[in-house]
Parts: C-alpha cells; sequence; structure tokens
C-alpha cells in the first residue's frame, strides 16, 4: 500500500471564500487520480495540506511544512499534485526538496504532467519545466515593479502603510488633520533648530508618536530614526518619489514644496563630511565577529561618497574563502537597536546584571542604579552606538540573531555593587541576513512578533510541574524521596518546583513564545526566592511594563 498525501495552493486570496474553489478544484482531481490507481495500492489520508493565497516562491507555507513533517515522520509514501509548481516556483528549493523526498524514499505525481522522479530524465524534465515556472514568476515580478514605477509616474499612491498625517481611504492618500499637525511642527521645528534630538526631546513632553496601525502596531514615541523618515518623505510636498525622480502627486500636500526642499538642503548641509577620510572612525572596531571570524572596518568611496563596511578576511575562512561584507551602518544600527530595546525594559535586564543567589533587595538596588545611568543625560550623546560602544566587549553575529556582550562593571559604576555583580551579561536579538550579490544587509528582527517558545524554559517549566506532581501525589512524601527518585540534587528540584507556581499569564507568555526576550532559562534559575504573589511574581519578571 501506497500513503498518498494530496498538497494543493493558490497563490491569492481571491475566491478562496467560495463554496468551491481552486483548493477544492485541485483536490478533486488529485482524488479521481488516487482512485485510478487504487489496483497499484494508492490510498489517500484524510489529512488535508492546503496553502490558500500563499506564493510559490519560497517555502514558508504551514501546509507545506505540516506536509514535510509527516514525510519526516515517515507517514507519508507519495505526494500528488495537481501540477509541479503548486509544490513550488523555485529551482533551488524544488532541489531540496527532492532531496528530502529521495532521504525518506518518497515520490510525487503531477496530475497533469506525469512524471517519475525516481528516474533521472523525469528529474530532468522536472528541472527544465521548473526553470520555466521560475521565470515566469520573476517575469510576473517584472511587470508588477513596471506597472508601480509608472503608477507612481502619474501621482498615484500605490499602496502600504500611509506615513504619519495620511490615511489610506479607498486606496487613496486622504489627509489627517490632526496627525498633519505634527508633521508641520516638525518640520518648522527641524528648520528653525537643525536639531533632531531637541525635536525628539519636544515631541516626548507633547507626547508625539508613531502612526498607530489597524492591527496594533506603532503608537510608539517618535524617535530619530522616524523622524528623519519623515523629514526625507517627499510625499509631505505632494510629491511622489519613483527612483531618483520626482513628480507630482494626485494627493493633498501637509507642507509648501519650498519648506520641504529647504529642509532638504539643511539636512544635506548638517551631514556633509569635508575632514579627511581617516577621521571616520568605526565603533565596533575589534569587538565584532561573524560565524567566529573577526570583522575588522573597511570603506569604499564613490562620486565622492564614503561607504563603510565591516568585512573579513577571506582566508580566514576554514572552507577557503567566501568573504563577509556587511555596512557598517546596517551592523552598528542593529546592534544599538537591540541595546536600546533591553534597556526598555530594566526589571528583566537587571536580572543579566547580577550573580545567582542574590537577594531581592540587592536586585532592586542593581535595577535603580541601571535606570538611574540609562536616564542620565550625561550618557546619551548624540549618536545611538557612542552610548553602548565603551562597554561592549564583544558582538557576535549570525544568520538570525546578534548576541552583545557586555562588561557590567563598565555598564554599573558603583563599587559597593560589585561583588553582587556577573563579570558581563550577554543579550541576544532576532535579526536576518538579506544578500545582495556579494554584499550582505544585516538588518535587526523585529522582536514582537511571535517568536515560539523558548526550548530551555519549556523543558524547565515541565519538569517543574511534573515534579510538583509526583510530590502532591502523596503528601506525605519527603522532598528528598523526589529526588532521590529522579536522581537529582535537592536544590536544584526545590529551585525548579517553585516554577510550577508561577501566574497562569506568565507561564502561557513563556510557553507562547510572548514573553520578554531578555527572560532565558538561566534567569528563572537563579531566582533566590519566588513571591506568593502572582502581582509580585509580574513585577519582579518585568511583565508589568507590558501591559
Amino acid at each position: 500500500m501506497k500513503r498518498c498525501a494530496i498538497y494543493t495552493r493558490k497563490s491569492t486570496e481571491e475566491g478562496l471564500d467560495q463554496a468551491f474553489n481552486s483548493l477544492d478544484a485541485q483536490r478533486e482531481a488529485c482524488e479521481a487520480y488516487i482512485a485510478s490507481q487504487r489496483h497499484e495500492g494508492w490510498k489517500l489520508v484524510k489529512t488535508r495540506f492546503d496553502d490558500g493565497g500563499l506564493s510559490g516562491g519560497n517555502m514558508d507555507r504551514p501546509a507545506l511544512k505540516a506536509l514535510l513533517a509527516e514525510i519526516d515522520a515517515g507517514r507519508i509514501d507519495l505526494i500528488v499534485v495537481y501540477k509541479v509548481d503548486r509544490l513550488t516556483r523555485s529551482l533551488a528549493d524544488f532541489a531540496k526538496l527532492v532531496e528530502r523526498f529521495d532521504a525518506q524514499d518518497v515520490s510525487f505525481v503531477s496530475v497533469t504532467q506525469q512524471f517519475n522522479t525516481s528516474s533521472s530524465m523525469g528529474r530532468l524534465t522536472l528541472n527544465v519545466l521548473l526553470s520555466f515556472a521560475q521565470f515566469e514568476r520573476e517575469v510576473t515580478a517584472e511587470r508588477i515593479k513596471d506597472k508601480i514605477a509608472a503608477s507612481r509616474r502619474k501621482g498615484l499612491w500605490t499602496g502600504g502603510n500611509p506615513p504619519l498625517g495620511y490615511d489610506n481611504i479607498d486606496k487613496k492618500l486622504v489627509v489627517n488633520e490632526t496627525e498633519a499637525v505634527i508633521v508641520r511642527s516638525i518640520f518648522d521645528l527641524y528648520l528653525k533648530t537643525g536639531n533632531v534630538r531637541a525635536i525628539v526631546d519636544h515631541g516626548v513632553k507633547q507626547r508625539w508618536t508613531t502612526k498607530r496601525r489597524a492591527s496594533g502596531k506603532g503608537g510608539k514615541p517618535l524617535s530619530r530614526g522616524p523622524l528623519y523618515h519623515i523629514l526625507a518623505n517627499p510625499i509631505y510636498a505632494g510629491l511622489m518619489r519613483e527612483g531618483k525622480d520626482l513628480h507630482p502627486g494626485k494627493h493633498d500636500a501637509i507642507i509648501a514644496r519650498d519648506l520641504w526642499e529647504k529642509v532638504q538642503e539643511k539636512r544635506k548641509a548638517s551631514t556633509k563630511w569635508t575632514g579627511p577620510t581617516g577621521m571616520v572612525t568605526s565603533p565596533l572596531a575589534g569587538k565584532l565577529y561573524a560565524n567566529d571570524r573577526r570583522l575588522t572596518p573597511s570603506h569604499t568611496s564613490k562620486s565622492g561618497r564614503r561607504y563603510r563596511y565591516y568585512i573579513s578576511d577571506a582566508n580566514g575562512s576554514p572552507a577557503g574563502g567566501v568573504r563577509i561584507t556587511l555596512r557598517a551602518d546596517d551592523v552598528e544600527q542593529a546592534v544599538a537597536a537591540a541595546l536600546d530595546r533591553w534597556a526598555e525594559n530594566p526589571k528583566s535586564a537587571t536580572f543579566q546584571l547580577v550573580k545567582a543567589g542574590t537577594s531581592l533587595a540587592v536586585i532592586e538596588r542593581v535595577r535603580n542604579a541601571l535606570e538611574h545611568h540609562l536616564n542620565d543625560p550625561s550618557n546619551l550623546p548624540a549618536s545611538d552606538l557612542a552610548r553602548w560602544a565603551p562597554i561592549i566587549e564583544r558582538i557576535d553575529l549570525t544568520e538570525d540573531a546578534v548576541s552583545i556582550s557586555l562588561d557590567v562593571a563598565a555598564l554599573l559604576q558603583t563599587s559597593e555593587l560589585q561583588t553582587h555583580l556577573s563579570a558581563k551579561c550577554t543579550i541576544t536579538a532576532p535579526a536576518t541576513i538579506r544578500h545582495c550579490g556579494q554584499e550582505r544587509r544585516y538588518l535587526l528582527g523585529n522582536v514582537d512578533h511571535q517568536r515560539g517558545p523558548d526550548p530551555a524554559i519549556s523543558g524547565l517549566l515541565s519538569r517543574a510541574h511534573h515534579w510538583k506532581n509526583a510530590w502532591f501525589e502523596n503528601p506525605e512524601r519527603e522532598l528528598a524521596t523526589i529526588v532521590d527518585a529522579i536522581g537529582a540534587d535537592q536544590s536544584t528540584v526545590s529551585k525548579t518546583i517553585r516554577l510550577a507556581f508561577l501566574a497562569p499569564d506568565i507561564i502561557e507568555a513563556f510557553l507562547s513564545g510572548t514573553a520578554p526576550i531578555e527572560i532565558k532559562a538561566e534567569t528563572l534559575k537563579r531566582l533566590s526566592r519566588l513571591p506568593a504573589s502572582w502581582a509580585e511574581q509580574r513585577k519582579l519578571l518585568g511583565f508589568d511594563e507590558r501591559r
């Protein structure tokens, strides 16, 4: 018997709400084909694998992931698709899938294009077909890009999130007068002062925030990044940018065009650098590593402009040599943003600064010292990274994370607390590397999205509940009996069992991956005691900051 799974996919969501849609049509054809092969022992599995509204250009699809998990578990022998491009439109992804299928002795069949992946000729034919499928996808992307460019040349807004000051009404930009007042104030203040930090401070007093989205995101205090983006955006002057060209827009302007042009001239004047190239410093020099390979500062100049990079020595690669090249601004912004995000929650950050077993009273003193350091105006220079560079010991970059080791003693310069502080603490934040030819863009990930549970914390909570249940099954038993039964030391068991009494919402946050990213399994193990009050637990672990 061959256990057959049907996989269906549709690129857009159009028509998916109909009683009989494209996915149903694909499945019906595949079911009929399987029925025709009943004499060969083919049998349809009941589980459906349908991806609606998802592109075939990548493998980030829930149903496809579920199908691959079933294959790895040995529960599928054959995959049936309506057309091979339903499975993937990427030749590289197809090669990976075939390799994975071969490892589990799994084949697949296309109802409209009968192929046998077990033969070399079948694979050659599929490769040719997928090459055309990938070509079609790239041509479609180019057509969409050309259409967007043509729309912008006509002054039309091409969608996306509307900027602060505008609302999206019937796919058109309409001025939001309440937000427009903020935008006009920003341009006026910059023209008068030329100081973005002064505008940030003024915005904090006026409670200016970024645009709040329908999804609930946004609504955060205006920082330097969003302000620079506002000041450079020609939409506010009634213009639409296409490439390097500006075209009159169909939307109403919030500020006069001459005001916008004066601001651009002032911005260029403030960023123009006239000193010798040797004076430009790289604040992360000597501290930056990627895949355990040290990165050193480098630069190049083009059209009178200087571009900085951090690069590795190609000869230092164990494999013999692909040089890592990262834009300096990307890396420095990612590091600064990760540290700023870490500092937003001093309560959670404090646990990474103290030694294991530190009392709550000392933890509170360390937290106060940290908050004092972060709020001290003398510790807030114009450059965001300059605030942190002196206390950074080492930075390790990977494909999906940035890890920053800080010198705790340099961070908290207080002699009375030195005996309670760890030698260093490591901050980790998700990040992504986007490949652009030989150059790589290193960007900080969004730490607010669902990350999935931390396996170390999930395992710790699982042991805590398991040991607690074993203890409660017979209240007469001593804890030492439990310790002997599981072969662990009593200190570890007693500290772990306490975690079974965490507030339900705290446990749910850990298991869903929405807890503060700074809290690790080691953080929970370091707790010298756990308050019985759920409110005190939330306060101790920094969860009350998230409400």
